[in-house]
């Protein structure tokens, strides 16, 4: 070739080119997808730094990716997580490339951290050496916390399981073996959970109580809620009654039996003493009862209920004090024997009761009040004898006491179900019960006045006959024992008690028109005939008292036509008011002015009627007086009310005769109820 002549090669280079547009293709596409994907992927060294981190990394960690690139990964490791990590790495260097799996927290750039899962694989160059990692990071942080939610559930189901006093097991319904058991379970049956697991039903359920194990086993299968009492066997071979609940339990992806056992032994055993005990006090000849604060029966022994001709069926609550005891014995146990009580424990006195026919029993009479934890009396119990024959009550009442108070506070501990609620009783009620009783020994008196007037008359003319004989016997004695004198008095004597009979008979029969209980229907009553029944019975409380003057009653009373009402529940609200002015002039009455209670009634709308209670007292606040008609409120000492009165005063108004009773009341002013009943009920139908 000469100085000047070019030579050129020429290559065919056609399938090199499409072979680097086909990579430059699939390259594009793949970093599409990886940069698409909600994953993470990366690439890091040997070193482990990071050689490239996909966009997901700004989306969910909020690094960008630029700012890993060549910075170490470990530092945005957990630190409780790093020394896993290097373990899952040099795991894969020893496996020669085996890819791993890993859990660990990543840090956010925000500083807060976030649970990922890595699948990790190794990278090699051409030659195979190893060249680096790159791997995928799924976000399983949500999962993560439902497992941590789940574990913290289980935990504290858990330690409700451990920490019940129940017994539960979980039983397998083919074996009936126990597969799970809780420490009070082990503890009732003296077994570890770990022996319960190789023990059989016969070894810890008692003979017989097989047959109704297996009912226990055959409902749970069902699908059906069992409950039983059983008899079960301890370790050391004792017997001891239980309750059992069964269920149906989805356990370990199998149907199981959850069974909630209850040791009752105890209960058992207070059951079989309160039986004792009961037929103790259904055996003795005396009397025994109980009451409750109110002094309402809760419960009368067999001696008491036959001497009242009940059966024992006989609803107590029915029958209080006065129901059972005469008029002056009820005063003594209302008065004397249940504050005393109340004060030191016990009372002990003579008061006498009522048989069915109505006759008064003289008696010995224990009243014992008995107390909660905090002091409050919770309800009296009695024990009576009967003094008709009284040498037998002198040798055996002291011990007799002493006994009665040890068996009613034995008593007391096992029969907690005896106690009833307590439930008020109405004054009209009482009223009615105490004129009952006082009539019919009043009428038999009075009845045979006039046949002992004609008799004595009779007698008289008798003496003056033998007087005038002149029999020197009878002249003796008749100086003797002053007959002429006894001539002159016994008429005076008859006929001063027939003028007490018959005051007692106008007494009884304002009572009977105060109570009137046995009147269950709408009358048409004079309501200002009402007001001074109650007036009357309130009598001896508006009198002047040595430490307090006598309460002035103003009546200021319309023209009022006959309203239809309940009157003897019209009465009762018309006592409570008045008892209430009363208690509070007594308690708070302004030095400055006479107490005085003004009453005044009037027609409103030619339908309805007023009746107006207006006290000159200390009046109340505002407080008070919104809760003046709540159940149970009560300004008065303990002992004195029962915070009842004024809630039941407001029901009869309310919804007995459709209504309105209000108060009002200010401070140092005074206090006044007004009570708005319709005249005829027709205006309210």
């Amino acid at each position: 070739m000469t100085e000047n002549t070019v030579v050129c090669v020429a290559r065919d280079i056609s399938d090199r080119k499409a072979t680097e547009a086909a990579l430059l293709e699939n390259e594009t596409k793949y970093r599409n997808l990886v940069e698409n994907i909600s994953d993470l992927i990366f690439s890091m060294s040997l070193e482990g730094t990071f050689i490239y981190a996909s966009p997901q990394y700004k989306n969910i960690l909020g690094w960008e990716p630029s700012e890993l690139l060549g910075q170490p990964f470990a530092p945005l490791l957990h630190p409780d997580d790093l020394l896993l990590a290097q373990k899952s790495v040099e795991e894969m260097i020893a496996t020669n490339g085996q890819r791993t799996q890993l859990e660990f927290r990543h840090q956010c750039k925000d500083g807060s951290w976030r649970w990922m899962r890595s699948i990790t694989s190794p990278m090699f160059n051409s030659e195979g050496q190893l060249i680096g990692f790159h791997g995928v990071l799924s976000d399983i942080s949500d999962r993560k916390a439902t497992e941590a939610a789940l574990s913290q559930k289980e935990a504290q189901y858990r330690s409700i399981f451990e920490a019940v006093s129940d017994g539960i097991s979980v039983v397998d319904l083919d074996t009936g073996k126990i597969v799970a058991a809780n420490p009070s379970f082990c503890k009732m049956h003296g077994y570890t959970q770990a022996e319960f697991f190789y023990l059989n039903p016969t070894d810890f359920v008692h003979p017989s109580s097989f047959e109704k194990f297996g009912e226990f086993i055959n409902a749970i299968k069902m699908g059906v809620e069992y409950h039983t009492q059983a008899v079960d066997i301890r370790k050391d071979g004792s017997y001891f009654d239980i309750e059992v609940t069964g269920r149906l339990l989805n356990y370990n992806g199998k149907p199981h039996a959850l069974s909630v056992v209850r040791d009752i032994s105890e209960r058992k055993k207070a059951e079989e003493e309160q039986e004792r005990l009961i037929t103790i006090l259904e055996a003795t000849p005396d009397l025994i009862g109980t009451a409750d604060f109110m002094g309402n029966t809760l419960y009368l022994n067999k001696s008491w209920r036959q001497l009242l001709g009940l059966c024992n069926q006989t609803d107590m609550s029915n029958h209080s004090i006065p129901n059972v005891h005469p008029e002056w014995a009820t005063e003594i146990i209302l008065n004397q024997a249940l504050p005393e009580a109340m004060r030191s424990g016990a009372w002990t006195g003579e008061t006498a009761v009522i048989d069915q026919t109505g006759r008064e029993i003289p008696v010995s009479q224990v009243v014992i009040a008995h107390k909660s934890d905090n002091g409050q009396v919770e309800y009296f119990s009695t024990i009576v004898r009967d003094l008709s024959d009284r040498q037998k009550i002198e040798v055996q009442l002291k011990q007799q006491a002493e006994d009665l108070a040890q068996t009613l506070q034995e008593l007391q501990r096992t029969q907690a179900q005896m106690v009833q609620a307590e439930k008020m009783s109405s004054l009209g009620q009482l009223v009615a019960g105490v004129a009952h009783e006082i009539n019919n020994p009043v009428n038999f008196i009075h009845g045979n006045l006039t046949h002992l007037e004609e008799h004595t008359q009779d007698l008289l003319e008798v003496i003056n006959l033998c007087q005038a004989m002149n029999l020197p016997e009878f002249q003796a004695f008749s100086e003797e024992i002053d007959l002429d004198y006894i001539q002159q008095d016994l008429p005076k004597i008859l006929h001063s008690m027939k003028i007490g009979t018959q005051r007692i008979r106008q007494i009884v029969l304002s009572l009977r028109n105060f109570s009137r209980m046995d009147e269950a229907e709408f009358k048409d009553v004079d309501i200002h005939e009402g007001i001074d029944s109650t007036l009357m019975i309130l009598q001896h409380r508006l009198k002047e008292k040595p430490e307090f003057p006598e309460i002035q009653v103003i009546r200021d009373y319309a023209s009022l036509p006959l309203v239809e009402c309940y009157v003897g529940q019209l009465n009762q609200v018309l006592m409570n008011i008045l008892t209430n002015a009363i208690d509070a002039l007594e308690m708070g009455a302004r030095k400055d002015e006479q107490p005085k209670i003004t009453i005044r009634t009037g027609v409103i709308d030619a339908d309805w009627v007023t009746i107006a209670i207006a006290d000159n007292g200390m009046g109340m606040s505002e407080q008070i007086k919104k809760q003046i008609f709540n159940p149970f409120f009560t300004t008065k000492p303990v002992g004195k009310g029962t915070g009842m009165g004024m809630s039941i005063s407001y029901q009869i108004i309310t919804e007995k005769h459709a209504g309105k009773l209000e108060c009002y009341s200010q401070p140092g002013q005074g206090t006044e109820f007004v009570i708005t009943i319709p005249i005829s009920q027709q205006i309210i139908a």
